[in-house]
């Protein structure tokens, strides 16, 4: 029999709550604790959640010390996700932390060190990575040869300035105390958007056991700043014959999808990162369409839950191995700051 596994939530932004709402609809998993430094949110999760009050920190370290948990998720700022996952190691808690697990690869690698030492479980939280629709999507690209795609393109950002525009012109100004356009605290489109199809191309040739990072070709970045701080990005590189095309954007509404080009066919796969039932993935062949709609109406983070859940159930030392998973998330981050850096 499945035990329940705790959960504590570090940091309650917009990713935390979407998390926190799943709780109830699954039988493994029990929110226990949250903890933020903004007494609002502290309180919103007090009177929305079934929480014991002193359960509900103020404190990071202390939220750690709760011996209750066996898991926490970390929704903070990019740039203190290092910090608090070696911190949460340490106190012997397995790890889920939000996109992207932290943004270069000397970060990570402490991470990965700290990771072999405590043996504990680490995942990163791309939530739309958990979804079944997602791996219907990947399981498509396992009977396609690697040799037949000419191009994939993929894409993702949302307008998060705001503000109205007047002849393609917007005089709203960039509020860098905000997070996702605090240099400081890890923001701009890359880090904050990019990750999504960078992970999803990395799960892509990771299928074709590909030698990806050394195999990349020709690589090209154009962004657009404003005060050191990227606002939309195109990243642009060869993997043998394959194109890629990724773009992302903290100030247009770009497409949520991956198309697909081979030499006889279309994929067009829409919604891939914010999964709906609009998602669908539409074939096209000699003027014919076939499409297939997602049908689920659970979202990412739900499976996100069970499926972290699960496995701490599976093995209570969990991860007391290396695994692909993890592997697969230091190439994440390897080209995502191949993108950053470029």
């Amino acid at each position: 029999m499945n035990r329940i596994i705790n959960w504590g939530l570090i940091g309650l932004g917009n990713a935390s709550l979407n998390l926190a709402k799943e709780f109830n609809k699954i039988n493994n998993s029990k929110l226990v604790a949250v903890a933020s430094l903004t007494k609002e949110k502290r309180d919103y999760f007090s009177s929305n959640f079934n929480f014991d009050k002193k359960n509900i920190y103020s404190d990071y370290e202390k939220i750690l010390k709760n011996k209750l948990l066996d898991i926490v998720y970390i929704g903070l700022p990019n740039s203190m996700h290092e910090e608090l996952c070696l911190r949460a190691l340490d106190n012997n808690k397995n790890v889920l932390i939000e996109k992207p697990i932290t943004t270069n690869l000397k970060s990570f690698n402490k991470i990965k060190k700290k990771f072999y030492e405590k043996k504990l479980l680490i995942q990163e939280g791309t939530a739309n990575k958990f979804h079944p629709f997602y791996k219907q999507v990947l399981n498509y690209f396992k009977t396609l040869e690697q040799s037949k795609i000419i191009k994939i393109k993929s894409s993702f950002g949302n307008d998060a300035l705001g503000g109205k525009k007047i002849f393609g012109f917007r005089f709203k100004r960039i509020n860098n105390e905000k997070r996702l356009f605090n240099k400081d605290l890890g923001g701009g489109s890359i880090l904050d958007g990019g990750i999504y199809p960078v992970s999803l191309i990395v799960d892509i040739f990771n299928l074709y056991n590909i030698n990806f990072l050394n195999e990349i070709k020709d690589l090209t970045c154009q962004k657009k700043k404003s005060n050191n701080i990227d606002l939309n990005s195109k990243l642009n590189f060869f993997i043998d014959k394959s194109q890629v095309e990724l773009e992302t954007s903290l100030i247009d509404n770009l497409d949520d999808s991956l198309e697909v080009y081979t030499n006889n066919e279309n994929i067009h796969i829409k919604n891939i990162y914010n999964i709906s039932l609009n998602s669908s993935i539409i074939f096209s062949k000699n003027n014919h369409q076939k499409k297939i709609f997602n049908k689920d109406e659970k979202s990412s983070y739900f499976y996100e839950i069970c499926e972290t859940s699960n496995l701490l159930n599976k093995n209570s030392s969990v991860s007391k191995n290396f695994n692909d998973e993890f592997i697969k998330i230091e190439k994440n981050i390897d080209l995502l700051s191949k993108w950053f850096n470029n």
